[in-house]
């Protein structure tokens, strides 16, 4: 219920601001929408990665809508794997992050995209051959940015990404369910790039 409010309350405060910006027509060469994907390093943090190393980030899926030239909204599905120090083991962790987005030109072809978002189905996966499989579920949040390069209009973009996830795995639910409520943190700083397309 937490989640889901303050999803609205992202949602709300997103439309609301947008209202009171111009609104892009037809007329504008401002692109509305926008597809993109993204490759990068993944540091881990908090006490659930203790023993993980540096990894490598995926973002599978990075979509933004634009309501107008400053205010608009964004949707990413990411993932990260890892090496678990000293063993065999690896270690995924991925979410889906939802929230507003805003935006400040800097230059004609270069802006800055600030992307708080709420982090849904968190997700982890401890993989060691030999063994059964750990899941997790978890929640958190997200801070995004992104120094974006290119045309406003139609075309491609390019893009450096900045991203913090900071949250809690809440439980374990292979191979037995169990609930986690103490050094049960996780962050993940991520640094890479990305291209878009601009629809």
């Amino acid at each position: 219920m937490k989640k889901i409010s303050i999803l609205l309350l992202s949602l709300f405060t997103t439309i609301s601001f947008s209202q009171t910006d111009d609104i892009i027509d037809s007329s504008d060469s401002m692109s509305k929408f926008y597809f993109g994907i993204g490759l990068g390093v993944a540091i881990p943090g908090g006490d659930l990665a203790e023993n993980l190393e540096v990894g490598l980030d995926l973002q599978f899926i990075n979509l933004g809508y634009r309501f107008s030239e400053t205010w608009g909204a964004t949707l990413n599905l990411v993932s990260s794997g890892h090496l678990v120090d000293g063993t065999d083991a690896t270690f995924g962790f991925g979410f889906i992050g939802i929230g507003p987005m805003f935006t400040q030109n800097l230059s004609e072809k270069i802006s800055w995209d600030f992307k708080p978002q709420l982090a849904l189905n968190v997700m982890g996966l401890e993989v060691e051959e030999g063994y059964e499989d750990y899941e997790y579920e978890g929640s958190g949040f997200v801070i995004g940015n992104s120094l974006v390069f290119g045309s406003p209009g139609k075309g491609f973009n390019f893009s450096i990404n900045l991203d913090g996830f900071f949250g809690k795995i809440t439980e374990q639910v292979e191979p037995t369910s169990i609930k986690l409520t103490d050094n049960n943190s996780v962050s993940n700083i991520k640094i890479g790039v990305g291209v878009r397309y601009n629809f």
